[in-house]
């Protein structure tokens, strides 16, 4: 847990262990050193770890564990069962150091949402931040040093974890039903995309097919529309024209001896203006195409700058408010010195007549922004029937090109059987083909997008089970436990910076507030400001609740029962408040408490502070580095 006090491995350990110690005067080379360290958990099992601080074998990343009582008992080391720490997967893999400890400790570490928007542990390291205090920096906060992980809000959620709270598995649903939203709107619009594809490329649109995954879409109110020229009909209703027109072609192709004449030639006239009718239908097309997507392009950048622009005068409105809120003159459209009117524009020598304030400007912006809005989806719209007219008019105007050029060439051979008309109707036997294949792909198609549209409403259903606020009521019966407990301990200790029944636990932040103020945040605006021994009696208070909620058998939280506190007199702290924490650490019965402290180094002082106490001490004279006698 080293990386608690910033850093990895042997660097965090002094010279004497690692490089050389003096004793008798003499300086002494470290060849090779170790640490062992035996530890329970609370099912019985006992085993011991070795690590390597000094070796020119062993690195220190390296923890061997032995099932064995070695410390205590003497008993042998036996087989180790190895394990690493501080590379990737420690904390996961079966052969991780963290994981094996966070089994042995009977933890279930939760999934946390991180910095960067996704997922990560809630590593052991970031919990024994709350349990193990050090001296230098470790009463600064709450729960001071927590290692980064990319972890957001690491200090709350290390609290909702040890209270026990039910707000990970919350959120952990929440963010499943997060993922599978995204996943569902990304199939869907790659599901929409292809049914586009398909039925464009044939001159077919689809009407009933939302952009965005609706949990009420139904397949049986999609239809298929084939356009020809400026109008539409249904796909089977133009497949019916297709086969009327195949067996009209028959019927003449049965009947004509010559190609030649005046009706033939009448026919050829007929086709060639047909043909360039076509051509200016398409080319329009094309062209209002054309136009469309520029007119896209303008909205965007149009739509993109409004939105800019919304955002700075949001800003702007916002830091006049919090000005206001503060008594800043110039915030209330006055000036400082003068005490004059000033707009809240940098127009107002150079634009003549009314001009719009902050708020109208704002709400102006957000009208514009919404009318854009509109606009881009529109023209999107209108570009994918225009993209899908065209390609119609573009297999028309072939078809109907061959066709005339093979009228002329039956004209000019003079032949009994009209190229022309058996060209047609090969045309007409491909099309009707390839738009008979089309249902079926689109009812596939159709089908994914109902199964997600079910996803969709289960999703939904889902998520309405969910908890409106972020705790359960549970979760506040333990919060509420966790204040009471909290105040309990701060009055024994002797805290007196603020009425401690005013003091009160945020929900947002789960540490203690007075007036919706981090306690430690107090200054000369609350009528008492809060001393740094206070501070530190606040800690005390603090670390101390989350074991005695974390304990009481109805709430039973995630607390491991140990607390390692070094130096916790901190700023002078008065004897009597050091005496009322070793008292409340010794009457928790589930509680292991380790306190080094030296006491102002004054034997006065340590007898006055532990007078009643139950407790073992270890002590000792000189240096610790010696010979095993």
């Amino acid at each position: 847990m080293e990386e608690i006090i910033g850093g990895k491995g042997e660097k965090t350990l002094p010279y004497a262990v690692k490089d050389y110690f003096e004793y008798d005067g003499t300086r002494i080379s470290v060849a090779a050193s170790e640490v062992f360290i035996e530890i329970e958990n609370s099912q019985g099992k006992v085993v011991t770890l070795r690590r390597a601080i000094h070796d020119s074998v062993r690195d220190s990343k390296l923890i061997e564990v032995f099932s064995s009582s070695y410390l205590t008992n003497g008993e042998e080391l036996g087989l180790a069962m190895p394990t690493y720490l501080h590379d990737a997967g420690g904390a996961k893999k079966q052969e991780g150091f963290h994981r094996f400890l966070e089994t042995f400790l009977g933890l279930h570490l939760p999934q946390v949402p991180t910095t960067s928007g996704g997922e990560a542990k809630l590593y052991l390291q970031t919990v024994f931040a709350a349990l193990a205090v050090e001296q230098k920096r470790g009463w600064t906060d709450y729960v001071a040093n927590v290692p980064f992980y990319g972890i957001r809000d690491a200090r709350t959620r290390v609290v909702e974890f040890l209270l026990g709270l039910s707000v990970f598995e919350t959120n952990s649903k929440r963010n499943r039903l997060n993922s599978e939203s995204v996943e569902i709107d990304s199939q869907w619009r790659q599901a929409h995309d292809e049914l586009r594809r398909e039925t464009a490329s044939k001159g077919v649109s689809t009407e009933g097919v939302p952009n965005q995954p609706t949990p009420l879409f139904e397949p049986s109110q999609v239809f298929l529309k084939r356009h020809t020229g400026p109008t539409s009909v249904l796909l089977d209703e133009y497949i019916a024209q297709l086969r009327i027109e195949y067996s009209s072609l028959r019927s003449r192709s049965e009947k004509v001896e010559k190609a030649l004449g005046v009706d033939a030639l009448k026919e050829i006239n007929a086709a060639t203006e047909q043909l360039q009718e076509l051509s200016v239908v398409h080319e329009r097309t094309t062209s209002m195409l054309g136009m469309n997507r520029s007119s896209l392009r303008e909205y965007e950048t149009l739509l993109a700058e409004t939105q800019e622009d919304l955002e700075r005068n949001k800003t702007a409105a916002k830091l006049r408010d919090l000005g206001a809120n503060h008594g800043v003159e110039i915030a209330t459209g006055h000036c400082p010195t003068c005490h004059q009117h000033v707009e809240d524009t940098l127009l107002s020598e150079s634009v003549t007549g009314p001009q719009m304030d902050l708020a109208t400007n704002i709400s102006y912006l957000e009208s514009q922004s919404r009318m854009l809005q509109r606009q881009v989806v529109g023209l999107r719209e209108t570009i994918l029937e225009s993209e899908a007219r065209r390609t119609d008019l573009s297999s028309r105007l072939a078809a109907k090109h061959d066709f005339v050029n093979s009228m002329r060439g039956d004209i000019s051979s003079g032949a009994t059987e009209s190229k022309a008309m058996v060209r047609r109707q090969v045309q007409i036997e491909v099309e009707v083909e390839g738009l008979q294949a089309l249902p079926g792909l689109v009812r596939k198609i159709l089908e994914r997008l109902r199964a997600l549209a079910a996803r969709l409403a289960e999703n939904q259903a889902a998520r309405k089970l969910l908890p409106k606020s972020a705790y359960t009521q549970d979760d506040l019966d333990r919060i509420s436990m966790f204040q009471k407990q909290f105040r309990a301990n701060a009055g024994s200790f002797g805290y007196e910076s603020a009425p401690i029944s005013e003091v009160e636990i945020s929900l947002d932040t789960l540490v203690p507030c007075l007036a919706q103020l981090e306690l430690r945040a107090i200054r000369t605006d609350i009528k008492s400001d809060s001393s740094a021994s206070d501070f530190v009696r606040l800690i005390w208070s603090y670390l101390l609740a989350l074991q005695q909620t974390s304990s009481v058998p109805s709430l039973f939280g995630n607390h491991p029962g140990i607390l390692l506190l070094d130096e916790p007199g901190q700023h002078s702290m008065a004897v009597d408040s050091q005496h009322a924490l070793l008292q409340q650490l010794a009457s928790q019965t589930s509680l292991q408490s380790i306190v080094a402290a030296s006491f102002d180094e004054a034997e006065a002082v340590f007898i006055e502070a532990t007078q009643g106490v139950k407790f073992q001490l270890i002590q000792w004279h000189g240096k610790l580095l010696r010979p095993l006698m």
